[in-house]
């Protein structure tokens, strides 16, 4: 009884490893292993999205207001290096209420004794998230003379002609410290795609003065109220 049942066992064990052979000879075993070595069809590293990926949609951008404004001391920023895209002009500049004024050439004379007449450079300038603004700083005056933070401010737009820079105010020694970023992948600044015209055509729209009747004219001769 022992013996059949041991041979009974011994056969079941000679027949499992009978199928198992014939599984492994089998045609199917061999389509089995392709399938298992096969290259995925899909790479994953070629699909993953990027985190600076940028589509070109090839559309221009154009911006309805650019504000005239001093750099702020916590913002990287660069400056438009081509000549034609910087020039000296007459502003008219009101420190009270931080607004500087385009004075057209007909009505220079008139106001050519106002203190806060001054020729400047305007200067185009883009920030970090390619917002570009319009900067400026006075020239020397008739005698050639210029404040150290004016000077020092013109220091910093011609670093920013070629690097990331931010400007702090330096009050101990009367100009600006500037830091120019270090990270070498750092992209190239995008620049407006608007000539110079436009953009001080964009900027000054509300502070251009061509006319002795200006309400700031008025306010300055005291004919009417701020």
């Amino acid at each position: 009884m022992a013996n059949n049942k041991k041979g009974s066992l011994d056969g079941l064990a000679n027949g499992e490893q009978s199928e198992t052979n014939e599984a492994q000879d089998s045609p199917n075993a061999e389509a089995n292993n392709e399938v298992k070595l096969k290259k995925p069809k899909i790479d994953l590293e070629r699909v993953r999205a990027k985190s600076n990926q940028l589509f070109d949609l090839g559309v221009a951008t154009e911006y309805t207001v650019i504000p005239i404004r001093n750099p702020k001391p916590d913002e990287f920023f660069r400056c438009m290096p081509e000549e034609n895209y910087s020039m000296d002009t007459n502003i008219l500049s009101l420190k009270t209420d931080n607004e500087w004024y385009l004075i057209d050439p007909d009505i220079l004379h008139q106001i050519q004794l106002e203190s806060q007449l001054k020729v400047m450079t305007l200067y185009v300038c883009v920030t970090m998230n390619s917002t570009p603004f319009v900067t400026c700083i006075p020239q020397p005056n008739e005698l050639g003379q210029i404040n150290s933070w004016h000077e020092s401010g013109h220091r910093t737009m011609e670093e920013a002609k070629q690097f990331w820079v931010r400007r702090q105010a330096d009050r101990s020694n009367g100009g600006y410290i500037i830091t120019k970023a270090m990270n070498a992948k750092l992209p190239d600044p995008k620049w407006p795609e608007m000539t110079l015209s436009e953009i001080v055509d964009r900027a000054f729209d509300k502070f251009y003065i061509d006319n002795m009747d200006h309400p700031v004219l008025q306010r300055l001769r005291g004919e009417m109220m701020s």
